[in-house]
């Protein structure tokens, strides 16, 4: 029989300084296994060399005229290069809906500062805001305040059921709105003073003219496989689809590396570490999908398949992509920019390129972007375009051949069924793209330009197709 008896103080003090010296041993450990685990990538000679080949042969194949990328620990910038027509890491580009963790972190700043609290409804700071009442500042971060994907400032309301995730970027209009409201400030002084200031972000704009001052790139969009230079479509007002605080800071790799630093550093004196952790995995809304995630404020998380939580964003406007990632365990940050919009194509392949850096970083074989894979995807894409198109330019064209067989027809009902039969071939086209993708042809123009005029284009012939076998049918009639 185990029999205790108590250990004299000389015991216990003994026994302490060996159970002191054990935690001290494997505190010591934990934090060399996470040195190891955030340089373990580059301890490998050729993992540069390798990086830079796989991002040179993936910005040939993908056609993508800039890009831009940048990996960081917390303490020094890992790899840093620029392709194409960009020229250096400092070149800003616009980043589209990365924008919008940096609106959050303004956001809990001010919430830091108590002049606003997360569950103080829209009202509070809007009194005129649509269903201010039953909206709450956390609501519009996770995108679970119920408003419309494609609704603006002008037009918003509750069209969704409230606490499930409906990503609107209306949500981030209003809390630009609500940090001009609670700070007293301009969107653009606010983020500048509080945050760019701070981290030293010296190529990070909140307005057009600062962001052309800094060395803004130009952009492109594709038209039927082809890039095309295009001026940016930069926000003329607060009530644009994507505003600013939604979608069009600029900024550079070098400084988004910066800015993940500050995550990784723990706030680095411009937000608390209790704030970071709340953006990161305090209040998230489960997304399902083909790899489910969950959305923070301004934050996306990704728990599998990958060995180890990654948090994202993407960035999508009409000139461009971006993303940044966090590999919290690991430390470690990475930019991604790039100047041209191909929403089909180009945009797919920079979202693997994006995950093929990650995936090379945890010591995995990253996303290959094939030689033929752009012009072959472009010319199925575009084939399906063309089909459209030549069946309506060729039945305008066979008009006339319509016309002598109407004359000879006795039976109007035959007649009438091509007339019919066009019709309902321009209402569905029409509606291709809003029923099909749920995108306002509006929104196609903008970011899928190719597909809109392609719609537009037939809708027109096969109306006017319809019409006029309709004015040769009259005068059979008659």
């Amino acid at each position: 029989m185990m029999v205790w008896k108590e250990k004299s103080a000389a015991g216990r003090f003994a026994e302490g300084n060996k159970v002191a010296i054990c935690i001290i041993i494997l505190a010591v450990a934990c934090l060399w296994n996470m040195a190891c685990r955030t340089q373990a990538v580059y301890a490998k000679t050729d993992i540069k060399e390798r990086m830079d080949g796989y991002l040179q042969s993936s910005v040939k194949n993908a056609h993508i005229p800039a890009l831009s990328v940048t990996i960081v620990d917390k303490d020094q910038v890992l790899f840093a290069k620029s392709y194409g027509e960009c020229h250096s890491c400092d070149t800003p580009f616009l980043l589209g809906s990365v924008s919008k963790s940096f609106t959050a972190v303004c956001i809990m700043q001010l919430a830091e500062q108590g002049k606003l609290r997360l569950d103080d409804r829209l009202e509070a700071y809007l009194p005129d805001a649509a269903d201010g009442g039953r909206i709450t500042i956390r609501q519009l971060l996770n995108h679970t305040s119920g408003l419309g994907e494609h609704q603006t400032l002008e037009n918003y309301k509750i069209v969704n059921k409230q606490g499930v995730h409906h990503y609107a970027n209306v949500n981030y209009s209003l809390l630009g709105e609500v940090i001009e409201a609670s700070s007293g400030r301009p969107y653009r002084d606010y983020i500048t003073e509080n945050l760019f200031a701070p981290l030293q972000l010296s190529h990070t704009a909140a307005s057009r003219s600062e962001s052309i001052e800094n060395g803004l790139i130009d952009g492109y969009t594709n038209y039927w496989g082809m890039r095309v230079k295009s001026s940016h479509k930069y926000p003329s007002d607060k009530n644009a689809w994507i505003s600013v605080p939604a979608g069009y800071l600029s900024s550079s790799t070098n400084d988004l590396g910066k800015y993940l630093q500050m995550y990784l550093n723990g706030g680095e004196g411009v937000l608390s570490q209790p704030s970071i952790d709340t953006m990161f995995y305090g209040d998230t809304a489960y997304v399902d999908g083909k790899v489910p995630y969950e959305y923070g404020y301004g934050w996306t998380v990704i728990k599998e398949p990958l060995s180890e939580p990654i948090l994202r964003h993407s960035g999508l406007i009409e000139t461009g992509v971006s993303s940044i990632f966090i590999l919290p365990e690991s430390g470690i940050g990475i930019a991604v920019t790039a100047n041209v919009n191909d929403y089909f194509v180009t945009n797919n392949m920079m979202d693997g390129l994006g995950w093929g850096v990650v995936l090379m970083l945890l010591d995995s074989p990253p996303n290959n972007i094939s030689g033929g894979a752009y012009l072959l995807r472009h010319a199925w894409i575009d084939l399906l375009m063309f089909v459209v198109a030549a069946v309506a330019v060729v039945s305008f064209c066979l008009i006339p051949g319509y016309a002598r067989k109407v004359s000879r027809r006795k039976s109007l009902a035959a007649a009438a069924g091509p007339v019919l039969c066009y019709l309902l071939a321009t209402v569905f086209i029409y509606l291709l793209v809003p029923v099909c993708f749920a995108t306002p042809l509006w929104v196609a123009k903008a970011f899928v330009p190719d597909v809109f005029w392609t719609v537009a284009v037939s809708c027109v012939l096969y109306l006017a197709n319809a019409v006029w076998r309709g004015v040769v049918l009259f005068q059979k009639i008659h």
